[in-house]
């Protein structure tokens, strides 16, 4: 094949040195024309006037090739000279300066009416041209004609081409690299470098690996080794591998001689790659814990096989005494839980432990973990965190409150597991009780007979140290009577004291304070008394104008203090006697008055007369009568102490005014002197006269009866002395009706607070003494229950969980507020009924399960299971598949998972459902819980390798060197284990021209490529699985393209530098004019010549034979 030098295919070559290239366009310029040894006219011409002497251009490129021999000619792409404008002229060219090694000669060649300036190098010079030494020459060239003083002057710039005439030289020499036995396949591990001087195509070189070498390639022209198969440390942990560098021209040229060696020495460390890694999760653990966990560590190592596998977790440091461990558990051993080797005296180590930890694993050589602290902290100072909900309880109680009334209920927050509670033993403790479990303070005893305003407690718990003062003031409650200061209150007074006047003061103190102290007094009385009493200060003073003669001569009735407490007021009574004392404050009344009667005068001396009476109610003294008037004759006598009237004198020589005697009598007690009275006696004559006297009654007598009756009444009537005071006597207990509900069922999740029922009682008796107030004495053993204890309503305390108690048998007490107090009790059962207060409890946390992917539709994975502690439709459970799926579904009923839809794990590893438990709940919101369930696919060996891509189109070079990596193949195939791993193979490899390392894929040459024998190959390739019990292939082709190399190295040669010929003007057309003959250095196709004409002054007047290069005639 010829194929003309790209960057000359309009030279010319103008030398005639054997061997030198001769272009068909030089033969073009010379056909036809006349030759001459110098650039000088011909003789028979006529001479042509003056013209200018000068180059066709002021530069010429042209070239040449280093280490050319001597007389060879440079090649120019145009033509070099002076054109001849007189024929006579004779030019002469002479290189002027450039040349200062002296290695150029310039020659005239004079053909037709054109003196071409060739350059050749000398000859007999030992110094040859070297393109690396100096690549171009600028040469100053001078043109002069002989006898003439004309001049011309050009530049021809001479670039020395390159030969192949170096060789590539590695460097460094020596390579040395180290590489971990685990490095993927196809990795770069090392590279080579060689370089050539020589610039081109001269300049390119392969590598290639003296000795066949299957475990590594090497890349024919950036020398980047990599790996090509799978390293084994025990098989082979170091490769001495020669690496050759071949100059592609040598090879073109027939010479596989090597430039360079270079040596590779690649060592293979066993390795462990990842040292293991350290996580934790600290915990804090109950101090209620039986085998408490400090911290979960969770270790993992990324190296494959034994690499990975982790020895042991150690504790470094930090532990000098040995009390902690570490537990493997979980799945894989990668999980360890740190616990107590011994029992920790945690008061000696109050801020905890630092524990330094360490891992190693099984690889060689070994590795450990970074050390790694983990903070265990003091659980007993965790546990001091917590605190009770109040500083100090302040609350108030009752006074009435009986036993069992509740006091408050102290909490620890957040309330630890197992907690207890506790009383401190102080003086105070014993009056009442504390529930251990839920903190309920009530009380043990009657609080009103302590007499106390207030308690101290102090709680105390089993947890931590901390406590809690509970200050209990007793609220003040009507409990106390009004007490006189006097067991009974005597008084004496006389009748005579003034209307309003005081008689006594009675005093009377409550203990009780505010209302329930305070008194007012008030006089019980049945029958109407001459007293008041003023009602704030308990004085008694008179509210009638007493009379000793016509009433009581004492009074005895009884003061009562009354306080004004709530819900009833408190009393009390004295005993007051009040005795009247009798003072003269009467006068004498007669019973008689204006009597009038007659007396003879011979009424006999010394007779009664009359007698006359005179009545003193006082009683004090007796009545002494006397005439105050009327007698001055003294006729009269009256005994002053009987009132009788005797006549003293005789009535004979008596003369009375008017006949009339008046005498005017009076009578005295002493002090007092009656009104007189008038007795008036007629004188008459005859017999004596009867001592009847006609009188007018005062009714004295009559009177001064009634009020001495009245008197003995009273005096006779029943005193208070035996006053039994009815309602101050506690005669009755209290009962319970007959409609106590001795059974109540109650929703467990009724709220705190809520009323249950009202425990109905009652009490005979009047004020306190009927007053019941309710209890709860026992049963109560959650606190889940108070009941009010005024109003007898049982209400919620505390939340109820049937799940841990569903009944409750409460001993209901009452008591009354009488002294001594008097109780009754019935027992009560509370019957938790279920409400839907717990959630589905799934068994697990998580659930995790491994099924084929080729499992069957239809098949069961796993059951999927929940309890609920509620009872009836509240437990009943349905299971709902909430994610959207279609490859699974779950029985509602049993909480079976199955398959639905068909399995690939190469599209998805996993998959995670997410399952709600809900329950039935017929009435208010449902429960429900969601658990993971994460299914793993399990892989089965249903994937076939397909390559990646599907086809390959290569090209290579046909100088390829043999064990060249042409290609790489590349398979994948989703399955994991024996079925992820492929092995390749060739269909057909041409006769062994081709050969692929079944496991890295790589495609390599193993003949030497022939572009003119054969241009493409197309190789079936095939990858199989290791899959057990069957294997799954795929196949492909590659498509390889042999690209020629350029092997055409010599130009042709013609034989001759000119040719001369003759023709006649006349000949016809085909007429043979020469014969021009060139040789090709190049065999086969290179070699092969073709002939044209290209440029000259014949062109278009001749044609000449492609082939045979036999020029004719053409017009």
């Amino acid at each position: 094949m010829v194929k003309e030098w790209t960057n000359d295919g309009m030279d010319l070559n103008m030398g005639c040195g054997a061997g030198t290239p001769l272009s068909f366009l030089c033969h073009a310029l010379l056909l036809f024309q006349l030759f001459s040894s110098s650039c000088r006219g011909h003789q028979f011409q006529e001479p042509a006037p003056p013209a200018s002497f000068k180059f066709t251009y002021s530069l010429y490129n042209a070239t040449i090739y280093e280490n050319s021999a001597a007389r060879t000619y440079a090649n120019s792409k145009v033509k070099m000279g002076i054109s001849l404008t007189d024929p006579l002229w004779d030019i002469k060219y002479r290189i002027i300066s450039g040349d200062e090694d002296g290695f150029f000669k310039a020659e005239e060649v004079l053909l037709g009416d054109f003196c071409f300036l060739r350059i050749r190098t000398k000859g007999g010079n030992s110094a040859i041209l070297n393109r690396e030494v100096q690549k171009h020459y600028l040469l100053i060239v001078k043109a002069a004609i002989r006898g003439e003083a004309l001049e011309a002057w050009t530049k021809v710039n001479i670039q020395v081409l390159d030969m192949n005439d170096l060789r590539p030289l590695f460097s460094p020499t020596t390579y040395s690299v180290t590489i971990p036995e685990n490095t993927p396949l196809r990795t770069s591990i090392a590279q080579v470098t060689a370089t050539d001087a020589d610039i081109g195509s001269n300049g390119e070189f392969y590598y290639y690996f003296k000795d066949r070498v299957d475990i590594f390639a090497v890349h024919p022209t950036s020398g980047i080794v990599s790996l090509s198969a799978k390293l084994n440390y025990d098989e082979r942990n170091q490769y001495d591998l020669e690496v050759l560098a071949v100059d592609r021209g040598m090879k073109l040229y027939g010479n596989n001689g090597v430039s360079s060696t270079a040596k590779l020495v690649i060592h293979i460390d066993r390795i462990n790659q990842h040292a293991p890694t350290l996580s934790m999760v600290t915990h804090i653990p109950s101090l209620m814990d039986s085998d408490p966990i400090y911290a979960i560590v969770t270790v993992d190592d990324l190296d494959d096989g034994i690499n990975g596998e982790i020895e042991s977790i150690s504790v470094v440091a930090g532990d000098p005494l040995g009390q902690f461990h570490l537990v493997r558990t979980g799945l894989g051993g990668r999980e360890h839980r740190i616990k107590l080797a011994k029992t920790v005296n945690w008061e000696d180590f109050p801020y905890g432990y630092n524990l330094t930890l360490q891992a190693k694993d099984k690889g060689t050589p070994q590795k450990f973990s970074a050390a790694k602290i983990v903070h265990i902290e003091n659980p007993e100072e965790n546990e001091s965190q917590a605190t009770f909900e109040e500083d100090i309880y302040e609350v108030g109680l009752n006074e009435f409150a009986p036993p069992g009334v509740v006091v408050v209920a102290v909490k620890l927050k957040p309330e630890p597991q197992n907690v207890e509670y506790k009383l401190s033993a102080t003086e105070d403790a014993h009056y009442f009780y504390i529930n251990p479990q839920t903190g309920l303070i009530t009380t043990s005893q009657h609080i009103h007979i302590l007499e106390r305003e207030h308690f101290a407690l102090e709680v105390i718990n089993n947890v931590n140290d901390m406590k809690v003062r509970v200050v209990i003031k007793v609220e003040d409650a009507n409990d106390h009577t009004p007490l006189f200061h006097q067991l009974s209150y005597e008084a004496f007074i006389n009748e005579s004291m003034p209307l309003g006047s005081s008689v006594l003061i009675v005093s009377a103190t409550d203990n009780d304070q505010g209302e329930n102290g305070y008194i007012t007094y008030s006089i019980d009385k049945l029958n109407p008394l001459p007293f008041v009493i003023n009602q704030f200060t308990g004085v008694i003073s008179t509210s009638a104008q007493l009379d000793f003669e016509s009433s009581a001569q004492s009074y005895r009735f009884f003061v009562r203090a009354s306080d004004w407490g709530s819900p009833y007021r408190r009393e009390s009574e004295v005993n007051v006697t009040v005795h009247v004392e009798n003072v003269n404050d009467n006068k004498p009344l007669f019973e008689k008055v204006d009597c009038q009667g007659v007396i003879s005068r011979g009424f006999p001396v010394g007779e009664q007369i009359t007698t006359v009476s005179a009545i003193d109610v006082d009683e004090l003294e007796l009545v002494k009568y006397r005439i105050v008037a009327g007698n001055e004759l003294e006729f009269f006598d009256l005994n002053s102490d009987s009132g009788v009237l005797f006549l003293t004198k005789a009535l004979d020589s008596a003369n009375p005014k008017d006949g009339l005697f008046s005498l005017q009598i009076t009578a005295t007690d002493g002090e007092n002197i009656a009104d007189p009275m008038f007795l008036n006696i007629s004188l008459g004559h005859g017999k004596p006269t009867t001592k009847d006297y006609a009188c007018r009654e005062t009714g004295v007598a009559k009177k001064l009866t009634e009020k001495l009756l009245k008197r003995v009444k009273v005096n006779k009537s029943k005193t208070e002395d035996l006053f039994l005071d009815l309602y101050s006597i506690n005669r009755q207990p209290p009962q319970f009706d007959k409609s106590f509900p001795s059974q109540v069922a109650i929703k467990e999740d009724l709220p705190v607070g809520s009323t249950i029922v009202k425990i109905p009682a009652s009490d005979a008796d009047s004020s306190f003494n009927g007053k019941v107030v309710y209890t709860i004495s026992d049963g109560n053993a959650d606190s889940c229950f108070i009941i009010e204890m005024e109003t007898g309503w049982l209400t919620v305390l505390m939340p109820m969980d049937r799940e841990l108690t569903d009944k409750y048998i409460l001993n209901i007490t009452i008591y009354d507020l009488g002294y001594p107090p008097k109780c009754a009790w019935r027992l009560m059962t509370i019957h938790i009924q279920d409400a839907n207060d717990n959630k589905p409890r799934f068994l697990l946390a998580s659930y995790s399960v491994s099924i084929p992917e080729d499992t069957m539709i239809g098949t069961d994975v796993v059951q999927i299971e929940a309890m609920d502690e509620d009872l009836g439709r509240n437990g009943e459970i349905i299971y709902t598949l909430l994610t959207n799926t279609h490859q699974f579904a779950i029985n509602a009923t049993t909480g079976i998972v199955y398959v639905t839809g068909l399995l690939d794990r190469e599209l998805s590893t996993n998959c995670t459902l997410k399952i709600e438990a809900c329950d039935q709940a017929d009435n208010g919101h449902q429960q429900c819980s969601v658990v993971a369930l994460e299914i793993i696919f399990v892989d089965v060996n249903d994937n076939a390798p397909h390559f990646i891509p599907s086809s390959y189109f290569v090209k290579v070079l046909e100088d390829m060197p043999v064990s060249a990596v042409v290609t790489w193949l590349e398979a994948h195939d989703p399955d994991l284990g024996l079925g992820g791993q492929v092995r390749y193979s060739l269909g057909n490899d041409y006769n062994g021209k081709f050969e692929i390392d079944r496991t890295s894929g790589a495609v390599r040459l193993s003949k030497e490529l022939d572009f003119e024998k054969q241009q493409f190959y197309n190789l079936t390739i095939r990858v199989k699985d290791k899959g057990r019990p069957i294997s799954l292939s795929s196949a492909s082709f590659i498509e390889i393209e042999v690209v020629d190399v350029n092997e055409n190295l010599y130009a042709p040669q013609f034989s001759e530098f000119a040719k001369m010929a003759t023709v006649k003007e006349n000949a016809p057309i085909g007429t043979s004019v020469l014969q021009v003959t060139a040789k090709d250095g190049d065999g086969g196709r290179d070699g092969q010549i073709q002939y044209s004409i290209r440029d000259g002054s014949g062109l278009g007047r001749f044609t000449v034979n492609e082939n045979t290069g036999r020029a004719v005639v053409k017009v």
